[in-house]
């Protein structure tokens, strides 16, 4: 694990918490006339808010957060009447655009008394399983109709065999109609993955929070990249207080873990000759090569906290594992001595982690006679 990262603990959410569903809020978030908007065309969101008992309440506040509950913008809620309308730009603290994602809107009131409250449809909503919903893959497009906003996951791989394509890595979606344009190819453009009769897909998601925000339209920066440039901590969950479930419905575990621990896990895969150690994608006969594989520190510090994988496939057929994984991983290994005729063949790599997170690298290589 690399020592430089720091993890932030995070406290998720579960249960009815005082403030929540059950009544008794000194004000609570209308619902919104659309769930998502695109601040790159400088629109604006509207959220509507009612105010009880107007007389006791000394300030109320609306705070937007990150799914990871890092503080966004926190706008003022003016107090003159028992409904107001705050508007949010779908800018930070300072003034940038934020990246496409879902936010969430807290209030904090504070009474006369001095005494303060938070307002967190995150507290009792979220989490749980979507997956009986209407998909539809065809060529250059996998398409889908959602129930409810939801955090989506889209994967293809091989029956049996490898995953090799995340065309939707838990991003947020809008109830309604969804098209993905998806060339059919991997990453790494090396394997016609849609056109293989084994081909499977997994096109899932879990609902989001009531009163979830959705921007979208930032094409300039991911939402890993915005933690990173804040210098945001990594957040850690914590899973003696993680949701299972809501109204006897499965909460999704993905719900319990931070957003960026959901992704794939971003790894690298390098070729080398043994002797020489320099990068390579020959080999002759029955000599040998070596695969390092490689993680990103971040997805390598979320994947230290569980155990994970590292599995091998050529040309989609399982080649060899390492349940026990860590990186760097070196395997040495000759191509021949698995029974592989000579020519062009390609190798895919998992990482997979053991709560689903699973990275895929497919590299070429050439196996040359004798």
């Amino acid at each position: 694990m690399n020592k430089g990262v720091l993890l932030l603990s995070l406290v998720l959410l579960g249960g009815t918490a005082a403030g929540g569903n059950e009544g008794g809020e000194s004000a609570r978030i209308l619902p919104f006339t659309r769930t998502s908007f695109a601040p790159v065309r400088s629109e604006v969101f509207e959220i509507p808010l009612s105010i009880s008992d107007i007389e006791k309440v000394a300030d109320i506040s609306l705070e937007i957060r990150t799914g990871d509950d890092d503080l966004i913008r926190r706008l003022s809620v003016p107090i003159n009447d028992d409904e107001a309308v705050v508007q949010w730009d779908g800018r930070d603290e300072e003034n940038r655009i934020v990246p496409d994602e879902a936010y969430h809107p807290v209030l904090v009131v504070e009474d006369k008394s001095g005494k303060t409250q938070r307002i967190d449809a995150r507290d009792y909503s979220g989490g749980e399983e979507v997956y009986h919903f209407e998909k539809n893959v065809r060529q250059g497009e996998i398409s889908y109709t959602l129930p409810v906003p939801a955090r989506v996951l889209v994967r293809a791989g091989i029956k049996n065999g490898p995953m090799l394509a995340t065309v939707v890595d838990w991003e947020p979606r809008t109830r309604g109609f969804h098209a993905e344009r998806w060339s059919g190819r991997d990453k790494d453009g090396l394997i016609a993955v849609a056109e293989n009769p084994q081909v499977g897909y997994l096109i899932i998601g879990y609902q989001l929070p009531e009163h979830t925000i959705i921007t979208y339209g930032n094409k300039q920066q991911s939402y890993r990249l915005y933690r990173q440039e804040r210098q945001w901590p990594l957040r850690q969950a914590d899973y003696a207080n993680a949701v299972l479930e809501r109204s006897g419905k499965l909460v999704r575990p993905e719900f319990n873990t931070p957003v960026t621990q959901q992704k794939s896990p971003r790894i690298a895969v390098t070729l080398t000759d043994p002797e020489s150690r320099e990068p390579t994608k020959e080999v002759t006969g029955f000599e040998e090569m070596i695969t390092r594989v490689e993680l990103h520190p971040e997805d390598e510090a979320y994947l230290d906290q569980e155990r994970y994988e590292v599995t091998f496939f050529v040309d989609n057929v399982f080649i060899a594992e390492e349940e026990q994984g860590f990186v760097p991983f070196n395997w040495r290994w000759s191509p021949a001595q698995y029974g592989l005729e000579p020519g062009s063949h390609v190798l895919t790599v998992n990482v997979s982690g053991y709560r689903g997170q699973v990275g895929v690298r497919n590299i070429e290589f050439t196996l040359k006679n004798q």
